[in-house]
């Protein structure tokens, strides 16, 4: 049985899905092993990027029920050493509960807002001598996995190339506990040049008895012009504290 290791996002990527729509596009399909680029092309197209914009949305289903949301968007500059994320939160299983994080980060230092059903805390702090942003993990890292897999089709459609595959069986981890996932299905849609811009992925697994279903979204933009800066409520909360992020940072 394949186990998966899935943080906040994309490990999930080592399983692939599956349904092909043309909607009346002219296409052309690809089967393994005749795919027209390797997991190792997407794989360097990705380390390539200089900087993109990002959203990520998980939608949680408790059986048919929908119990808990996530939505994280952010920016990206690998050659300034700078990324700003904004993550909110929230879940009715048990009971209502949000969460929201905000996140800002320059060469010398990072400034962090989190507030959890209206607990708030928030810190800033200087990266130390040969220190700095860990900006090595994103989440397109593990995209390329998906052509490891057996049975992936590839489609033309256009300017882009649309990778579909499926998987069945398998366990993946969140925390401490094991999922056992008995179907999942992703389609990718990459530029000619290999950038993955668009990702679908629905996992099917069981917790205990009961049954439930992730479909998570990715949409990538402003692929090498992405601009960041400090998300809004973080920096208005510090000016209500008499803080002015630019300044505070300004002095590591």
């Amino acid at each position: 049985m394949r186990k998966l290791y899935v943080g906040i996002l994309i490990a999930l990527m080592v399983f692939v899905a599956g349904c092909i729509s043309s909607g009346g596009t002219t296409s052309t399909t690809t089967t393994t092993p005749n795919l027209p680029f390797t997991a190792e092309d997407i794989e360097n197209a990705v380390k390539s990027l200089k900087s993109y914009e990002y959203t990520m949305k998980v939608d949680s289903y408790n059986g048919t029920r929908l119990v808990a949301q996530l939505v994280t968007s952010g920016a990206i500059d690998f050659e300034n050493e700078m990324k700003s994320t904004v993550t909110i939160s929230n879940g009715t299983l048990r009971g209502p509960l949000y969460y929201k994080t905000y996140y800002y980060t320059t060469p010398k230092g990072y400034a962090t807002l989190t507030d959890r059903n209206g607990t708030i805390v928030w810190e800033a702090t200087c990266y130390g001598p040969n220190e700095g942003p860990n900006l090595t993990t994103s989440i397109l890292d593990n995209v390329w996995k998906v052509l490891t897999l057996p049975d992936v089709r590839v489609e033309e459609e256009g300017d882009y190339y649309v990778i579909y595959a499926n998987a069945t069986g398998g366990t993946f981890e969140v925390g401490m506990e094991n999922t056992n996932v008995y179907s999942t299905q992703i389609e990718i849609k990459l530029t000619k040049d290999l950038i993955p811009i668009e990702v679908k992925q629905t996992a099917y697994y069981t917790k205990g008895d009961e049954k439930w279903v992730d479909v998570i979204t990715i949409e990538i933009k402003n692929i090498n012009s992405a601009k960041v800066e400090p998300p809004s409520e973080l920096v208005q909360y510090l000016k209500e504290q008499g803080i002015d992020l630019d300044e505070l940072l300004a002095r590591c």
